[in-house]
């Protein structure tokens, strides 16, 4: 065990930050769709009223689990602030809006509110750790991503 904990002295920290970043999107995204009152696009059809079918929602979630490994290599092992900035942003709107925030509004399970934690742990430890490594462009678009559907969920509900 003491030779894990040398190797990891001299593992750099953002493959170690990137490797966690991808496993909390393959967990979160996992459970979206295999969580408790899932798949997540079943869980909006409920309260929103329009939905999509299974097939499309397997596609449009695999692609934005795509998309956030992308910002995690991007950002983490390639540098690019605006790549990490856009993965933190996307990070808290789909942790509050998705999550949080509709757990509130609506009883019952919500799919992916399990996981939800650790994707704050993730946007807190880069804050803390390597905040100047985050473009705040790059975060504003990224939650504003999830802020425009949410609104513009709302404004649509059926």
């Amino acid at each position: 065990m003491d030779l894990v904990f040398v190797a990891l002295a001299f593992v750099p920290l953002e493959w170690v930050l990137c490797a966690f970043s991808i496993a909390f999107t393959v967990g979160h995204t996992t459970e979206e769709v295999i969580g408790d009152g899932g798949p997540f696009w079943c869980y909006y059809r409920r309260h929103f009223g329009r939905g999509i079918d299974d097939l499309l929602g397997v596609i449009l979630f695999s692609e934005l689990a795509a998309v956030l490994i992308l910002l995690a290599l991007g950002g983490y092992l390639c540098g690019s602030a605006f790549c990490l900035g856009a993965l933190m942003g996307a990070r808290l709107g789909d942790a509050l809006l998705s999550h949080v925030f509709l757990k509130l509004e609506h009883a019952g399970p919500n799919p992916g509110v399990a996981t939800t934690p650790l994707y704050l742990i993730e946007f807190a430890f880069v804050l803390a750790v390597i905040p100047a490594s985050v473009s705040p462009l790059g975060f504003v678009l990224g939650a504003l991503v999830f802020a425009v559907f949410w609104t513009a969920s709302l404004l649509f509900k059926r």
